[in-house]
């Protein structure tokens, strides 16, 4: 299997519709968070790329979209939604029927956001890919002398990173305290009911086109093995490149 089995002309049918309103600024959050937390976290989102330009380490070969499986948290997956729905209609078409799906051969996804020229969603690409975001790219970490892959994710610059950027995906929720941005799903296992935090980018889309059931069927699909993240009982309940014996 080459690329997930799903009706791409249906689904491109269903967002060719709500193109439009994602265009004029309206949003379809899920309702783990009210409206208001979800648009502070796109305000800081937006905020921090801005203050943190590019830096030059990057030459943006591509190098890092091949090696690495796409994954990302929802307010990612809002924030480039604009930038997506604003595209021609025939790149957006284009963009469902030969780019999204694709499944490399030990069932990780590709990228679908990566094509011959390089990133197609550079300036709002998820804050994961923006490891150059203080100078230190995550291409660098080869060059330099760290024991393990452990050590490296506690250099000093590293750990400034994943400050910040939990600072977009977590919000206060009183009682719960610290919790982390999710899509509630409408089915659960023995461990009660499951959300998303962390996904590929056509999980998000089947959530946010109201295919749900396709969406289980995708994810415990065989051959399919993404990287996601699910909170259960307000708890991280697993973050891997297997989700065998969640959905169960």
């Amino acid at each position: 299997m080459d690329r997930l089995p799903l009706n791409y002309e249906q689904l491109y049918a269903k967002w060719h519709r709500m193109a439009p309103e994602i265009r004029s600024g309206h949003k379809f959050f899920p309702r783990s968070a009210t409206a208001e937390i979800w648009e502070s976290k796109l305000h800081l989102m937006h905020n921090i790329i801005q203050s943190h330009p590019d830096a030059d380490e990057c030459d943006r070969c591509g190098q890092c979209c091949r090696d690495f499986p796409f994954a990302c948290r929802p307010i990612e997956f809002f924030y480039l939604l604009p930038y997506l729905a604003s595209r021609t209609e025939e790149r957006q078409r284009q963009f469902f029927y030969r780019q999204l799906g694709r499944l490399r051969g030990d069932g990780r996804n590709y990228c679908p956001f990566h094509e011959a020229a390089g990133c197609s969603i550079y300036p709002v690409r998820p804050l994961l890919c923006r490891r150059s975001i203080f100078g230190d790219h995550i291409c660098n970490k080869r060059s330099r002398q760290f024991a393990s892959f452990g050590e490296w994710c506690n250099f000093e610059s590293v750990v400034k990173q994943l400050t910040i950027t939990n600072l977009v995906y977590y919000y206060d929720d009183g009682p719960k305290g610290s919790v982390e941005l999710n899509w509630p799903l409408t089915w659960s296992n023995r461990q009660g009911i499951v959300s998303l935090t962390v996904a590929p980018f056509e999980i998000w889309l089947l959530l946010l086109l109201g295919e749900q059931n396709i969406c289980r069927k995708i994810m415990t699909l065989e051959n399919f093995q993404p990287i996601l993240g699910f909170l259960q009982g307000g708890g991280l309940a697993y973050t891997g490149l297997s989700h065998e014996g969640i959905l169960t």
